[in-house]
């Protein structure tokens, strides 16, 4: 391939890439809800100090219906079932959290097949009542951000009518409803996203990666060059 040819094949795929890019991810005809998180509560969604207490509110309000695998948190018909510790440790992989310095199990993250295996009879229960099986929320921060998360937390019927999800908080009798929903939007934040130094090591790993398959393709590139040039066919 002579250097015109291999400037027109990087240009096509850079083309090519930049619209399925813009149509699947950033579609400007695409029409999108702006939520957006009151300032007064805004920060506590990025404040570490927030998430543990999140994480409690959670369990309390929200693990009737939903499960965050990734931080081992089941719905709680499960968690009171007897037999159901001897699953998570035996099927279960475990979840680490440093505290004081030493390394102790947070809880068990179990695959997605095996916990709706074990967990079928409950989670056909919850679509019974509901229509469908609540989600898992392990990645929903990712998915929908804070803006949603807290406007739907806040009030489910606003921001997807029809929704089963019941009006949990009621900031009319509880003044602290905004402060308790940012912290479990915290909560979920700080599931969703790894730790800084995890994000430091998938930054390294991506450059890397791309680095390679760059010098791999200029190696593979100059290698048919130079056995064109010795058939004569350059």
């Amino acid at each position: 391939m002579s250097t015109g040819g291999m400037v027109k094949a990087i240009f096509f795929t850079l083309l090519t890439l930049g619209f399925f890019f813009v149509i699947w991810i950033k579609n400007p005809f695409a029409h999108k809800e702006v939520y957006e998180v009151p300032e007064e509560v805004a920060g506590i969604i990025w404040d570490p100090k927030a998430v543990s207490e999140g994480r409690e509110l959670f369990i309390q309000t929200c693990s009737s219906c939903h499960s965050v695998r990734y931080d081992g948190l089941y719905l709680l018909s499960l968690e009171a079932k007897p037999e159901w510790k001897k699953i998570l440790r035996t099927m279960g992989k475990p979840i680490f959290e440093e505290r004081e310095g030493k390394l102790r199990i947070k809880g068990y993250y179990l695959p997605r097949d095996v916990y709706e295996t074990v967990a079928f009879q409950d989670l056909e229960n919850l679509k019974a009542s509901f229509g469908k099986v609540p989600p898992d929320l392990s990645t929903i921060y990712l998915a929908r951000g804070p803006g949603y998360l807290y406007q739907f937390i806040m009030d489910p019927q606003k921001v997807l009518p029809g929704t089963f999800m019941p009006k949990l908080f009621l900031p009319e009798y509880d003044k602290e409803a905004p402060e308790k929903v940012a912290k479990i939007v915290a909560y979920l934040r700080s599931v969703s996203e790894p730790p800084p130094s995890e994000k430091v090591k998938r930054t390294v790993m991506g450059a890397v990666t791309v680095g390679y398959f760059l010098l791999m393709g200029f190696v593979l590139w100059f290698y048919r060059r130079r056995l064109l040039e010795r058939m004569g066919l350059h």
